[in-house]
């Protein structure tokens, strides 16, 4: 599974100028741990809610300080392709909360502690409710069926041609803690 399974999108950041208020404010509203700092849509640091108290309150409360003053810079990120254990990896060895997600420069996810939580609780009937719920957005109720036993996704369904039955196999394998499928 890759950081493209699990990554929150759209993702919420600040630029460079912004106030730590306004920052601690984003902060809360978008109940994100971590905002990454983007400046001509590209990734160049990121604020954590730590890094923003810690400006906040060692500032002298007259002076206004800016994401730029509270960022980490250079950022760990890493792409849509990168493994979800390489993440996690990079998480517990480093202490991060949020690791951006950037493809030619250009952020475009994020993944959270909440997300690999979230993966971890993945059980079979939540992984079947998230498939057959893709399955049926994509090609209507009751046109594919599908079954899961400890992670892996059986569909079977309509008499498709090989390219639809790829397409049904790549929406299933997009479900967070899909372990295979198979479409007969």
């Amino acid at each position: 599974m890759h950081a493209r399974h699990i990554m929150s999108i759209p993702v919420t950041t600040v630029g460079p100028t912004t106030s730590i208020d306004d920052c601690l404010r984003i902060a809360d509203e978008s109940g994100f741990t971590a905002l990454p700092v983007v400046e001509d849509e590209h990734l160049v640091g990121i604020v954590s809610e730590g890094d923003l108290l810690r400006e906040k309150f060692h500032n002298h409360p007259r002076t206004e300080g800016t994401a730029a003053d509270a960022m980490t810079s250079p950022v760990v990120a890493m792409t849509p392709e990168t493994e979800v254990s390489a993440l996690a990896s990079a998480m517990l060895r480093s202490g991060l909360r949020a690791i951006p997600i950037v493809e030619n420069g250009k952020i475009v996810g994020i993944v959270t502690r909440r997300d690999l939580l979230s993966l971890l609780t993945m059980d079979d009937t939540r992984i079947l409710h998230e498939v057959q719920h893709r399955l049926d957005v994509y090609a209507g109720p009751h046109r594919w069926t599908a079954t899961v036993t400890d992670g892996r996704v059986d569909v079977s369904g309509a008499d498709a041609e090989e390219s639809e039955r790829r397409v049904v196999a790549a929406l299933a394998e997009t479900v967070p803690g899909v372990t295979g499928v198979r479409v007969g």
